[in-house]
């Protein structure tokens, strides 16, 4: 959601970067005079850019953690933001994969692991092992990142280096 901010004697509501997405990713699909393949392309540039920016985000947050000789981070409170920030962006990169491949999503329920492995493994069309990727990156960022806070930093760059291949399996610029 967005903040209320007070201008004036007035309250506006800003929107939040999350509702722009949204509100890009909508008018992609509402408009009628792209074909299909210039849609996909501009969905995929749109879903890309915003994937990128959750990864950016992360690590820069990661930076924040400082990892020392031994090749473990110092903060933990910055490795679990960090692994958290990037397994949202890793669910950003399933979405587009998901209505790349007419898969539907539906809005205001909440998806849990099984729907992404079975999507991932039975319906998204493409030459790797996504359900093996997905299980690495899911376990590193989510479960021992976000969730336990692992310092170890050569297990946190192996999460973040899943959720890069997942983004550029999106990127608009390849193929």
């Amino acid at each position: 959601m967005g903040k209320t901010v007070s201008k004036g004697r007035k309250n506006v509501r800003q929107k939040s970067t999350r509702d722009v997405f949204s509100t890009k990713v909508m008018n992609i699909l509402g408009d009628l005079s792209l074909d299909k393949k210039e849609k996909e392309q501009k969905l995929r540039k749109v879903y890309y850019d915003e994937a990128v920016r959750y990864r950016e985000n992360a690590r820069n947050n990661l930076k924040k953690a400082q990892a020392d000789n031994d090749g473990y981070y110092e903060d933990k409170k910055y490795v679990r933001t960090a692994c958290g920030v990037a397994y949202s962006g890793l669910l950003i990169v399933l979405d587009c994969l998901f209505l790349l491949n007419g898969i539907e999503i539906k809005k205001g329920t909440k998806k849990d692991i099984v729907f992404y492995k079975y999507n991932l493994n039975n319906k998204v069309h493409t030459n790797s092992n996504l359900g093996g990727n997905f299980d690495s990156a899911y376990e590193i960022l989510h479960l021992w990142g976000y969730y336990d806070g692992i310092t170890d930093s050569v297990v946190v760059k192996r999460g973040f280096k899943e959720l890069d291949m997942f983004i550029e399996l999106i990127n608009p610029n390849k193929e």
